[in-house]
């Protein structure tokens, strides 16, 4: 049989920012080429119509793919959907003011068109400078032929925003990308691993701590736009709050290995790679009491209100005290094996001339 050829397409920057998506897009190349499956990154040359499937990784970035959608090659999209209403309503200056002023798809035109102008993006063509950041998703939606989220909830987050009603599948991320590590004989202080950004919260975290006595080790590195907040959060942070800079896949398992509880406090994630990480480093984890999360983690994390500094407290100071074992919930729910199944059936079902 003919491998399938398919066309990746996500974020200019995934490489040059790295973050979760980038595990995430990587880990599904690997198990999809795996299983026969011709995947290629989309560099700005290819004929689209040379392949038989389109599979498009971030509606919150949607200006790189409108150009591909008059194709008419078919279109799977994984949502990797980023909501930053709360982090940018809670968001001193400017960008409170236009997320006030204007809504949040207004905010993230702005920011997109902001961080061009700096050279820390690519310029955005004239279809999303007319269509708008909010407009751009629902054409993408429009044409979507099967959309792929992590839960549940991330779908009804979409409706709310968007109209759409066609095909969907949920499809879980997966822990294979780590590797295998023995336990310490004790496991012991906090850990967060996540960019420094007011998304993912750090303030209210280093907040948390304060009076205390774990230490807290705050993996990470902030993106140009997002230096003011570090340099906040290095001025609030206690002599137990230690800044250990981004690290790279080895480093980060070391230490989910050696540390007891990980806490990613974001105000929302579309998953939170970092708390599968952690789970599989046989951590007890501590999460945003969100949908997304309770869909997801079940009875497997702690859940506070991220924004409430003692509820966080409290939620971490439990963690503490726990020695729960995930490793089996954790390999029957989430793996990239499974993903590439489930992905491939789709394809298999939408591709050029398929059923």
């Amino acid at each position: 049989m003919k491998a399938i050829k398919v066309l990746f397409v996500s974020r200019p920057n995934l490489y040059s920012q790295a973050g979760g998506d980038t595990v995430h897009v990587e880990q599904n190349r690997l198990f999809l080429t795996k299983a026969g499956v011709q995947c290629d990154f989309w560099d700005g040359h290819q004929n689209p119509k040379e392949y038989d499937l389109i599979h498009f990784f971030g509606l919150s970035r949607p200006a790189i793919l409108l150009p591909l959608l008059k194709s008419g090659v078919p279109l799977v999209v994984s949502s990797i959907y980023v909501d930053y209403q709360q982090a940018d309503r809670k968001a001193s200056g400017l960008r409170a003011f236009l997320q006030r002023a204007f809504g949040q798809h207004a905010l993230e035109y702005l920011k997109l068109i902001a961080r061009s102008l700096k050279g820390r993006d690519k310029m955005p063509g004239l279809d999303y400078l007319m269509e708008g950041q909010r407009g751009s998703i629902q054409k993408i939606l429009n044409r979507c032929d099967h959309l792929i989220t992590a839960s549940n909830a991330e779908l009804e987050i979409l409706r709310k925003d968007f109209s759409y009603e066609g095909a969907h599948s949920v499809v879980k991320l997966g822990t294979e990308h780590l590797p295998p590590l023995n336990p310490p004989r004790e496991k012991k202080d906090v850990l967060c691993v996540a960019r420094i950004e007011p998304l993912k919260n750090q303030l209210a975290l280093i907040e948390a701590q304060k009076g205390s006595d774990w230490k807290l080790h705050i993996i990470g590195d902030a993106a140009p736009a997002h230096q003011a907040y570090l340099k906040k959060c290095k001025r609030e942070a206690g002599p137990k709050v230690l800044f250990q800079g981004a690290r790279n896949h080895e480093e980060c398992a070391s230490m989910f290995n050696k540390a007891k509880v990980h806490v990613l406090p974001s105000h929302y994630e579309s998953t939170g790679l970092s708390s599968l990480e952690a789970l599989h480093f046989g951590c007890q984890i501590v999460v945003n009491d969100h949908p997304i999360n309770r869909e997801l983690f079940q009875d497997q994390a702690n859940f506070a209100r991220v924004e409430d500094p003692e509820d966080l407290r409290n939620a971490i100071h439990k963690a503490l005290k726990q020695k729960e074992d995930h490793s089996e919930w954790l390999k029957e729910n989430f793996s990239w094996a499974k993903a590439a199944r489930s992905i491939l059936a789709i394809y298999l079902k939408h591709q050029k001339g398929g059923a």
